[in-house]
């Protein structure tokens, strides 16, 4: 019996020899005839065991040959072999050996240095297995700093066939099995014909709507996080868009069997946040200082009315300036206690004298405060407009008679 014969499975159902009736088999003619209703059904489940028998259904057998470093460099072949055989295991219809061999071995017992295709169906045979993992490691540079290359195939005995084949670059400093097995997982899904596809994992606004290739494929959750698994592998397109934010698109090259990330940065609508509607805070904090800085102007301007309109008109004040010579200006200068009404007239100029500071103090806080408003106003309003090379700057004056601000402009 051959190799490819011992593989072939013989399935058959045997039925049941049916008798035909005969009355002398049965104590003659008086004996009761046996129910053909019961053989019928007898025979109808029989027929139906064959018809809707479960297929049978086998794991392939499948051998790792520990890889063969061409350098020397035999501690990193041990451990990508062992990453190798137990992503292998994870395959759902690999039947994975344990039996420890290498490529190395296997080739010298067989007298073939070159894994060709014949060399292979001989190594599996006397391994009594379907399928052959197997490749080789070599360095990429004779220098101190290098990388490794690495070969490896698939060969199905059943064919006398490489199947598939992986060839790749792995960094000289990731030698660790828990390095490889990343990579070595998709390395494996590609060996055993798994679909070319790879997964995304997008960080974006929390509740923004994800679109692949134009698709809509799912919201970010509350975190900002997505992930789209099984995605075919190529370049896609992605668009991200959530309420409040501009429109966010971007272009992410998805590796097979790998995993790609993008972090996406929505801007801002003008006017608008990302929580909800609310205003930029640079417009409620220039709102708030215009709003003290029309405060401080109503008091500057309060001041002015009740030293010019409101003290100078006083019944008691005008009659003691009506008691001085024309010649004098300021009568809180000349008034003396001998003078009418100097208690009343000297309690309204030392309140004269305490607004006409204040009418100082209020006009250039107002000035300051009012054009730090309008600063912060502008920046809420223009956002990046404001940083370009069109600029505006407001300078608060204030002198002794007068107090408000310049306005200069850059283009």
């Amino acid at each position: 019996m051959t190799r490819r014969d011992r593989k072939r499975l013989h399935l058959g159902t045997s039925l049941p020899r049916l008798k035909a009736w005969a009355p002398e088999r049965y104590g003659g003619p008086t004996m009761q005839r046996p129910s053909m209703s019961r053989s019928a059904a007898f025979l109808a489940i029989a027929l139906a065991a064959c018809v809707f028998a479960p297929a049978v259904t086998y794991a392939q057998s499948v051998i790792v040959l520990g890889v063969r470093s061409l350098d020397g460099d035999d501690e990193f072949a041990r451990n990508l072999t062992g990453a190798l055989r137990h992503a292998a295991s994870q395959v759902g219809d690999w039947e994975v050996s344990e039996r420890e061999v290498t490529l190395a071995q296997m080739a010298l017992a067989h007298g073939c240095d070159d894994p060709n295709p014949s060399c292979m169906a001989e190594i599996a045979d006397s391994l009594s297995t379907q399928r052959v993992i197997y490749g080789d490691v070599r360095r990429t540079s004779a220098e101190d700093q290098f990388d490794f290359s690495l070969s490896l195939h698939l060969f199905n005995a059943e064919s006398d066939q490489i199947e598939q084949s992986v060839a790749d670059t792995i960094p000289g400093i990731r030698t660790d099995i828990d390095d490889l097995r990343e990579p070595v997982r998709r390395y494996v899904a590609a060996l055993s014909g798994a679909p070319r596809t790879g997964t995304l994992r997008i960080v974006a606004q929390p509740g923004a709507e994800v679109f692949i290739d134009g698709e809509a494929v799912g919201t970010a959750d509350a975190e900002g996080r997505f992930e789209v698994a099984d995605l075919e592998a190529g370049t896609r397109n992605v668009r991200i868009a959530a309420e409040g934010f501009e429109p966010y698109s971007s272009q992410v090259a998805i590796e097979p069997y790998g995993e790609a990330s993008l972090e996406a940065d929505l801007d801002a609508v003008a006017g608008a946040s990302g929580g909800g509607g609310t205003f930029p805070t640079e417009i409620v904090v220039g709102a708030g200082l215009l709003a003290v800085a029309v405060g401080l102007a109503a008091t500057w301007i309060w001041s002015w009315n009740r030293v010019t309109n409101e003290i100078q008109n006083d019944p008691a004040f005008v009659t003691a300036r009506a008691s001085q010579p024309e010649t004098v200006e300021n009568i809180c200068a000349t008034i003396g206690p001998s003078d009418a009404g100097y208690a009343t007239v000297s309690g309204l100029c030392g309140e004269a004298d305490t607004l006409e500071v204040l009418q100082f103090v209020f006009a250039v806080s107002a000035a300051a405060v009012g054009g730090a408003g309008i600063y912060f106003l502008l920046q809420g309003v223009m956002g990046d407009d404001a940083d370009s090379d069109q600029a505006w700057m407001l300078v608060p004056t204030a002198g002794p008679d007068s107090a408000g601000l310049r306005l200069f402009g850059t283009f």
